[in-house]
């Protein structure tokens, strides 16, 4: 049986173990659970804090050309709006669609709408941006 090794750099590494967690993690998404608010807030602080915040601000309210979600039409709005955002990018907003997992993505959709002064009590599911993705 042949083996390859491949030599790369500390950092070429680094990358690939980070890609391959972030595979495990997205695989490990049951689309058929159903997660509590209490869960998604939980989950989408922290996709929040690692993806959004540096442009929306930890506490929502935005800076510069990037718009505050507290109090935000959009965030506040049908929930349709907000997905087509995400993963599709609109403007300075990046497609989160491919680099965050359904599940991340529904997470922060529900922590989003339901943090600072925004209080849909709207529980977003994975299988929702599924759905919505054109995936079954």
């Amino acid at each position: 049986m042949p083996i390859v090794v491949r030599v790369v750099s500390e950092e070429d590494y680094t990358k690939w173990v980070a890609e391959k967690k972030k595979d495990l993690a997205a695989a490990s998404d049951d689309p058929a659970k159903v997660y509590t608010l209490d869960e998604q807030k939980e989950r989408g602080a922290k996709v929040y804090a690692a993806n959004c915040a540096a442009c929306h601000q930890p506490n929502g309210k935005g800076a510069g050309t990037f718009p505050a979600l507290d109090g935000s039409k959009v965030v506040n709005g049908p929930k349709a709006g907000q997905f087509n955002i995400l993963l599709n990018g609109k403007n300075a907003m990046p497609k989160w669609a491919g680099v965050l997992s359904d599940g991340d993505i529904a997470a922060v959709i529900t922590y989003t709408r339901n943090s600072w002064g925004n209080k849909t009590g709207e529980v977003i599911q994975t299988q929702e941006i599924i759905t919505v993705r054109g995936g079954k």
